[in-house]
């Protein structure tokens, strides 16, 4: 019997990305899980172009957009930002993602040469061979290999050990990939009808502090439009989670709640449904007075 608990995940990845489940298995796992709504946001690809309802399981249109920040320091990060677009994607957003593929390539190269050079067997054509039906192979692949091969006891491990972002051998994607700027991408988002949200904000290798300044900095970008940042994040322990929400109080932030979620092993989360309710009632309350 199925789950009915309800409860909504607003960040989910596919085979449209780094995910390995299809969309269509995804929402089936969503709705064997009991959740109400949930948003396919793969990184920078629309997957779902169309709001739809799947056995009771409503499914929002969106895609998590990497951009290009720089600190205070004059450090260059990748920020995330997820846009969500309840009524659609408009189809002046269909070209926005265009230059990556290429760029993408280029930064995989540099990983594994590194990972190469550490003793550690790996190819690009043996990512393309072992994941033929994702869209965007990317580190959470790699990660899969180097589990399948022994080289970790986790995806997390090979994260931490090898590729992630705290780990000493990271390669710093903003040296290959050229993404638009964050408060571009902000606005990309607004303009279209979209709700922006702040994925992950400690993922980005920032002090606490800079990690306030990055929020008061997509604030000030989203102008009027209202915005988010992810609160109940998966990964984050119940005193972040804390943390988070009372900055986006201060901040007049939509707390969303997101799980990251990439493959059949990894939970969805179970945000409350007012979290959601509250943002399209933002946006509903903008669109009305444009």
């Amino acid at each position: 019997m199925e789950n009915r608990a309800g409860g909504i995940d607003l960040h989910i990845h596919t085979t449209s990305s780094d995910g390995t489940r299809t969309v269509y298995e995804t929402i089936q796992d969503a709705v064997a899980f009991g959740l109400s709504h949930i948003a396919i946001t793969d990184h920078n690809q629309f997957a779902v172009l169309q709001p739809a309802i799947y056995q009771g399981l409503e499914i929002i249109p969106g895609a998590e957009f990497s951009t290009a920040y720089t600190t205070e320091a004059g450090k260059l990060l990748e920020v995330h930002v997820v846009g969500l677009f309840f009524d659609g994607i408009p189809n002046q957003l269909g070209n926005v993602f265009h230059k990556i593929p290429l760029q993408r390539k280029q930064y995989l190269d540099a990983i594994i040469t590194k990972l190469n050079h550490l003793g550690i067997s790996i190819s690009y054509e043996e990512l393309l061979y072992r994941f033929p039906d994702s869209n965007q192979i990317g580190r959470r692949h790699i990660a899969e290999i180097l589990l399948n091969k022994g080289y970790t006891e986790s995806i997390n491990d090979g994260f931490d050990r090898f590729i992630g972002n705290r780990s000493p051998y990271w390669v710093d994607s903003t040296k290959y990939m050229k993404y638009m700027p964050l408060k571009k991408c902000v606005e990309v988002i607004c303009q279209n009808g979209g709700f922006p949200i702040l994925a992950h904000p400690y993922h980005y290798h920032c002090t606490d502090e800079e990690v306030m300044k990055l929020v008061k900095d997509f604030k000030t970008f989203t102008g009027d439009c209202p915005a988010g940042i992810e609160v109940y994040y998966s990964k984050y322990d119940d005193k972040r989670r804390k943390e988070l929400l009372e900055i986006a109080k201060v901040m007049e932030l939509y707390p969303s709640a997101a799980s990251d979620r990439h493959s059949e092993k990894e939970s969805f989360v179970r945000g409350d449904e007012i979290l959601l309710q509250k943002m399209k009632e933002a946006v509903q309350k903008r669109n009305n007075r444009t």
